[in-house]
Parts: structure tokens; C-alpha cells; sequence
């Protein structure tokens, strides 16, 4: 006889066979994939516990195991991705927006306040949560995301219309500001490229899902922080400011980069809740 399934009994057996799998956020996952499956909230889960599954919702959610076993990550195969408060679509042609870069678009809501008609330009925005999320939070900014991916753009747009915030944000296909014509910003804003070439070669199996093209920064990973720096100028006003995140230990190398220019003066350096240094913020001196 097929054995019925329950959502406690299933639980129990993706938990474990995710551990296996060597998943270290087993459990959670395996809980997110089966709401999804269910269309229901996580702690619907804990009051049906006893609830037996039928066999498309088995058959669905067996598929997603068998994706997230082979470490997909859960983000991927949910297709969507929760960033500062939002949902935001995501594919194997952007890089999969993480919990420390809300440090980056944090720093630039204290530092602007969030009454400010400002305009921001987005170097490399991807799935565009960085700019979409600034403008969400203050509702007289606009701005340009831009990306030298048209496929990561196409998800940007996607994401920019889901939240309503088309009329506010241009989409750019663009080398940095190459593409962008002249003008000047109030803000500029990346979460560039940072990977070395080590970072590359120990990256965990679920961000080899991710671009190599939004990961990878040179041997150092500090090429795209070099191009900003020289190329990025003339588009901030003067007194504006440049918002960059950084990966772990090149807060001093990435200062160096845009204060040696002579063109920018370093504001201050934020650390995430892990003690890291991760953003930067910078601004025009002349």
C-alpha cells in the first residue's frame, strides 16, 4: 500500500534528509518549501501537523527536495526572494539578494533621510531590490538602475512594475556608467562584484547558481571598485554621495581606491551585525 504522508511525518524525513545533504538551514527549509507547496503560512504547518498530504502536493514538493538537495537554493526554486520588507522575483540571471546588503540600502535611508527628492543611480542592480527598495522608502527619490545583463534587467523591470514603481526608475543596459547619459546624481549606489579569485574557487554550492558575472571581482576583487571610482565621478553632484558594500577585510583597500582619486573624501565605514565592515559611504569633494 503507498504509505500517506503526513506534514509532521514529511518534516521530520526532508529535515533529515537535508541534513545528510549537508543543508545547514534543514529544517527551515524544508518547512518554506512545504508552505509554499501548501500556499500556506509556516505555523499553519504546526497546527496541522497530523494533516495527510494528497499525491500532487507530494509529487510537487518531492521535485522541490530534489532541487534543494542538489543545492539549489530555496530562493531559486521558489523563484522570489524576501529583501527589506518585500518580495522580490529572482533567477539564475541575478545574483540572489542577501540579508547584508539591507545594511547598504539602510545607510543610505539614515544618511538621506527619507522625506528627500533625491536621485539615485544603481551600479549593477540586478534584480533591482537595492534602487526599488530605496525608492519604496522614500516615496519623492527616483532613479536609474543600470546592468551590463539584459536578462538581469528584464527581472529588474519585472520587479520595479510588481511594486508599482515603473514611473519612478529607468533601466539602463550599461558597463557601469558607459551606457548612461551625461547627467548627475544625488546618490550613487553599488553592490558590485567582490569576489577574489580564492573566493571563487571556495564558493559554497548554492551561489554557483548565482552569475559568475555578479560575483566575481578580479583577482583582489577590487576591479569594478577601480572603474567606479575613475568612471563614476562626473554622474554625483558635488557634496553627494557614493554608497558602496564591500566583501570581508577590504574596507582599508576599497577606501584607498576612491580617496586616492583625490575626488572622494570617506564619510564613514558601517559594520553589519556580524561585526563585519560592509558598507562604505563615500562622497564627491569637488
Amino acid at each position: 500500500m503507498t504509505k500517506i504522508w503526513t506534514i509532521g511525518e514529511l518534516l521530520q524525513w526532508t529535515q533529515q534528509f537535508f541534513v545528510q545533504k549537508g543543508i545547514d538551514s534543514a529544517r527551515l527549509d524544508a518547512e518554506i518549501l512545504l508552505a509554499h507547496v501548501l500556499r500556506k503560512e509556516r505555523i499553519y504547518l504546526y497546527s496541522h501537523y497530523d494533516e495527510p498530504m494528497n499525491p500532487q502536493e507530494l509529487s510537487v514538493y518531492r521535485d522541490m527536495v530534489k532541487q534543494r538537495a542538489g543545492r539549489l537554493s530555496v530562493a531559486h526554486i521558489l523563484g522570489r526572494k524576501a529583501f527589506m520588507g518585500m518580495d522580490f522575483c529572482v533567477n539564475r540571471d541575478v545574483l540572489v539578494p542577501r540579508p547584508e546588503t539591507e545594511l547598504l540600502v539602510e545607510t543610505i535611508l539614515e544618511q538621506a533621510g527619507r522625506d528627500g527628492a533625491v536621485s539615485v543611480l544603481d551600479i549593477g542592480t540586478g534584480s533591482g531590490a537595492v534602487i526599488l527598495s530605496i525608492l519604496q522608502y522614500m516615496p519623492q527619490a527616483c532613479g536609474s538602475g543600470v546592468d551590463i545583463s539584459p536578462q538581469a534587467l528584464a527581472v529588474a523591470k519585472k520587479n520595479g512594475a510588481a511594486l508599482q514603481l515603473s514611473e519612478r526608475v529607468t533601466w539602463i543596459e550599461s558597463d557601469i556608467v558607459s551606457g548612461v547619459s551625461p547627467q548627475v546624481f544625488d546618490w550613487i549606489v553599488s553592490n558590485p562584484p567582490y569576489l577574489t579569485q580564492a573566493d571563487m574557487e571556495q564558493l559554497e554550492p548554492e551561489v554557483r547558481y548565482d552569475p559568475p558575472q555578479a560575483l566575481f571581482g578580479g583577482t583582489d576583487g577590487l576591479d569594478i571598485y577601480r572603474r567606479m571610482a575613475e568612471e563614476c565621478w562626473s554622474y554625483l553632484k558635488q557634496d553627494g554621495f557614493f554608497a558602496v558594500e564591500i566583501g570581508a577585510g577590504q574596507a582599508n583597500e576599497v577606501i584607498a581606491v576612491f580617496t586616492h582619486t583625490g575626488m572622494y573624501g570617506h564619510v564613514r565605514t558601517v559594520k553589519d551585525y556580524g561585526g563585519i565592515e560592509r558598507v562604505i559611504l563615500f562622497t564627491r569633494k569637488g
